[in-house]
């Protein structure tokens, strides 16, 4: 008999992708079984979904070592910066799950929901640990399409059929426009790995300029849509807006910390070399996000497209820590995105607590008098508000605190300023709905569906907004050393 060579060996350092390989199986799993699952039984499969994300967060965290590992023939890694990524990943979408339950229990094929969910969060989960623009490509197209199809989940809502609609489009080609940057620096360096590629455009001569600066500004472009960068948040207020609520949630947190740590990847392997020039682009790009998710939000009565505008906004202020381009930017980036997290997750969980009979809870004047029906849902949803806004000691403020300081070291201090000022117009519509809560008039029946996890949930999400307010220094930290290793 023959023998028979692989042209590659069994890859090293397997167990790092432990954690993905286990949401990856127990997905495909849970599709399967969610067939002999009886309908009143549904909620089966959103506990199980939500033990496999906490799950995958404890493997992560268990498949870390001290120095970081390269598995999969090079094409992945597990450091500390992806570990925290990952844990943030997991428990974004295990929260998304949890709202979920009672929302969407009445909807057809609702154990393919959460099977969706996951996947969306393996594709994350691979993003984070891409050393190249193949692996990144792969979990960002992975996590894409499950999203496009979980904004358009409730078929029979025309809002939610064109929001998937028009995310899909300008998502595509969001896709198209990174892979042309990314041919570019192919074109340049001979490589798709990272690294590689840094070293290359380090080296690159003088006529090769302008495909590099034809890759930066695509990349920039394809990588800015994925997060809400201004002028590509076009699809941002329709896609919260018509998604279920749980997705918007969801969309709001879990995608935003995966594009923001692969952006800040990027950042420090590829392009260390045209750092003057990818500054530049950020920063005017930072101008117009702030700009404009700020002015757009006060014009809003939808609470649900009014948030959408508001996290333009703190994604304008989450590139401070991109511009700053030093270990505490890119640490102050994994704060904010820790604590925002909570607070915009929190919000979302208010407002589909105030949904009931036909009320979908999602315009100011569904929220005027609550404080005197629900105070508990008032203070709660006050507090996640002032948060936002980044009233002192909420965690909000440090979160807007840490990227503000690392961009006045990096010499940007009249960004910051700019950035103050529209914090402070930010600050308007946040307490305009605090104002309909405490001092307006009922104006519709507070006769809520109570939802005891849910509740739990806010208030967990609700005490550490309050902590974090009050002692930030472990969380701050914690990202100041994951971050360590990258730089």
């Amino acid at each position: 008999m023959a023998n028979v060579t692989f042209p590659y060996p069994f890859p090293e350092h397997l167990f790092a992708l432990m954690p993905e390989m286990f949401v990856a199986v127990i997905a495909m799993a849970l599709l399967l079984l969610d067939l002999f699952i009886a309908r009143d039984k549904k909620a089966t499969t959103a506990y199980i979904a939500i033990a496999t994300c906490l799950t995958a967060a404890v493997l992560s965290v268990q498949a870390m070592m001290p120095e970081p590992i390269i598995a999969f023939y090079g094409f992945f890694v597990l450091d500390q910066f992806a570990v925290l990524a990952k844990v943030l990943i997991c428990l974004g979408t295990a929260i998304g799950m949890i709202l979920s339950i009672n929302y969407m229990k009445d909807e057809a094929n609702v154990g393919e929901y959460y099977v969706l969910m996951l996947f969306s969060m393996l594709g994350m989960m691979l993003m984070v640990s891409a050393t190249n623009f193949i692996t990144m490509y792969l979990g960002l197209e992975l996590m894409a399409l499950c999203i496009y199809v979980l904004v358009g989940y409730q078929r029979d809502l025309l809002r939610s059929n064109e929001a998937a609609l028009k995310y899909f489009i300008l998502g595509a080609l969001s896709s198209c426009m990174l892979l042309y940057g990314v041919t570019f620096f192919y074109g340049v360096t001979g490589s798709f790995d990272f690294v590689t590629i840094g070293k290359g455009l380090a080296t690159a001569d003088s006529g090769a300029h302008t495909a590099i600066m034809l890759g930066l500004v695509f990349i920039i472009a394809g990588l800015g849509f994925k997060v809400s960068m201004a002028p590509f948040h076009m699809w941002t207020p329709d896609a919260y807006e018509g998604a279920p609520t749980p997705v918007t949630a969801f969309m709001s947190a879990a995608p935003k910390v995966a594009g923001f740590a692969i952006f800040i990847r990027i950042l420090v392997d590829v392009m260390p070399a045209i750092q003057h020039e990818y500054t530049m682009i950020l920063t005017g790009m930072a101008v117009l996000t702030m700009a404009v998710g700020n002015l757009a939000a006060i014009m809003q009565r939808n609470i649900k497209r009014m948030l959408a505008y508001s996290t333009i906004a703190h994604v304008g202020f989450v590139m401070l820590g991109l511009i700053a381009a030093n270990d505490d930017g890119y640490a102050g980036i994994m704060v904010y995105l820790s604590i925002y997290l909570f607070m915009t997750m929190g919000a979302f969980g208010i407002i589909i607590l105030m949904r009931r009979d036909g009320i979908h809870g999602e315009m100011l004047d569904d929220f005027a008098g609550l404080s005197r029906v629900r105070p508990g849902y008032a203070l709660a949803m006050g507090l996640m508000l002032f948060s936002l806004a980044g009233i002192p000691f909420l965690g909000g403020f440090w979160a807007k605190y840490v990227v503000f300081m690392a961009a006045v070291e990096a010499g940007h201090l009249y960004l910051v300023l700019y950035a103050l000022l529209f914090s402070a117009v930010g600050a308007f519509y946040y307490i305009r709905v605090v104002k309909y809560i405490y001092f307006d008039e009922e104006k519709v029946a507070f006769n809520f569906q109570e939802s005891r996890l849910m509740q739990a949930t806010v208030v967990v999400m609700t005490l550490a907004i309050v902590a974090l307010g009050i002692y930030p220094d472990p969380l701050i930290d914690l990202c100041k050393h994951a971050v360590a290793g990258l730089i």
